[in-house]
């Protein structure tokens, strides 16, 4: 029953999982082009993309100088939105945007044009408006959290049912990956509500969200989350972890792409954060039940995550100055140097030879064990920022 289950999740997954996006969606131009001075009215609003997006709700919000939205339902033309407007008022024109890229990530933004001679307009300030990348501050950290609870949950919940597998199986364990089931679960409204904060709080923006790649993602996560709290109670644990592997990979098909290298930032990403999960949750579980025949498990994966982890950053980094002139850089760099401080723990315990004695160098006692759980979460915090900013491109 339980292989059964696990084929047809496989299944589906594979049929519905969306494709790797190549980067985050840029204004590229618009016509009117921001702050233009135009004699009469303009038919309609067009704005170019660096790549097809999907509008959110309406897509394109123009306001006239009275305030009222002239805007009709924005279309879809390759790579440009275009919507008519309906006014023939003179004044300032606050054009507003709101767009899905294919890499599931939202992409807003506002800018005004004058028809005939400048006036006040009540959505001026929203031309002005603060953002972090594509998304609002408030988006951008509650994305963050969403990833943060995502990766956490694969964790205590993969992480633990492979520990089980090599060491034995123990109910404290259970409730631990129990808990990391919920948290899988717990993510998803939190992101949904991390899109809808980076856009606008409206039934046709959040349908536009559900009806989109992001949506289907969801979707995804959420039915793989559900299936193995049903596999849980399986005396065998494989189909569960068969599903570990299939969460890696709707992982790796909604980030970001490596250019030029179609699709081997999947699959990198995939086996990232397969090996982050089996790490981490090995951490947690030898805080519990310490057994010394997780050792080469823990090294293998901690160096598997290290080397993906590595490829990674040199495809999305581009050039090495962005390292210290971006958002993406200043985190990844944050997060190299969690991870080597991890490392210089690890050589330091096997130095020490510490491996002979009945527990794990990383978990000798459990204020050291508590110290690992704490990089490492340290590191999944990273790592759910990094996910959340746009690369340098």
């Amino acid at each position: 029953m339980g292989r059964r289950l696990l084929v047809v999740g496989l299944a589906l997954v594979l049929a519905l999982v969306p494709r790797a996006a190549w980067a985050h969606a840029v204004l590229f131009g618009s016509d009117p082009s921001p702050d233009a001075v135009l004699g009469a009215p303009p038919a309609s609003v067009t704005l170019m993309f660096s790549e097809t997006v999907i509008p959110a709700g309406k897509g394109i919000k123009v306001f006239s100088p009275s305030g009222r939205q002239v805007a009709g339902p924005a279309r879809v033309h390759g790579h440009m939105l275009t919507a008519p407007i309906t006014s023939t008022e003179t004044g300032t024109y606050v054009v507003t945007w709101q767009a899905l890229a294919a890499d599931t990530h939202p992409s807003r933004g506002a800018f005004s044009y004058v028809v005939g001679r400048p006036s006040a307009n009540p959505y001026l300030p929203a031309v002005s408006g603060g953002e972090i990348g594509t998304a609002t501050p408030l988006g951008f950290v509650l994305q963050a959290l969403a990833r943060w609870i995502h990766f956490l949950g694969i964790a205590l919940t993969f992480g633990i049912i492979a520990y089980q597998v090599v060491t034995r199986r123990e109910p404290r364990l259970r409730r631990l990956a129990v808990i990391g089931v919920v948290l899988l679960i717990a993510a998803e409204p939190v992101a949904l509500v991390a899109q809808l904060a980076s856009l606008s709080f409206d039934g046709d923006t959040a349908i536009a969200v559900l009806a989109s790649p992001l949506g289907r993602l969801l979707g995804l996560r959420l039915g793989v989350a559900f299936l193995v709290w049903a596999l849980l109670a399986l005396d065998s644990p494989w189909p569960v972890l068969g599903l570990g592997g299939v969460m890696a990979l709707i992982d790796g098909a909604s980030a970001h792409a490596i250019p030029g290298l179609p699709g081997a930032g999947l699959v990198l990403d995939a086996f990232h954060v397969a090996a982050m999960g089996v790490w981490v949750g090995g951490l947690a579980a030898l805080l519990f039940v310490p057994d010394r025949r997780f050792r080469p498990y823990a090294i293998s994966a901690f160096a598997v995550a290290i080397g993906t982890g590595l490829l990674l950053a040199l495809g999305h980094l581009g050039s090495p100055g962005a390292l210290v002139t971006t958002g993406y850089g200043w985190a990844l760099f944050v997060k190299a140097a969690i991870v080597a401080i991890a490392v210089a723990l690890f050589s330091r315990a096997l130095l020490r030879r510490y491996f002979p004695s009945p527990l794990p160098a990383f978990s000798l006692t459990r204020l050291r064990g508590r110290v690992w759980v704490g990089v490492a979460t340290l590191i999944l915090v990273m790592a759910a920022v990094l996910v959340s900013l746009p690369p340098p491109r």
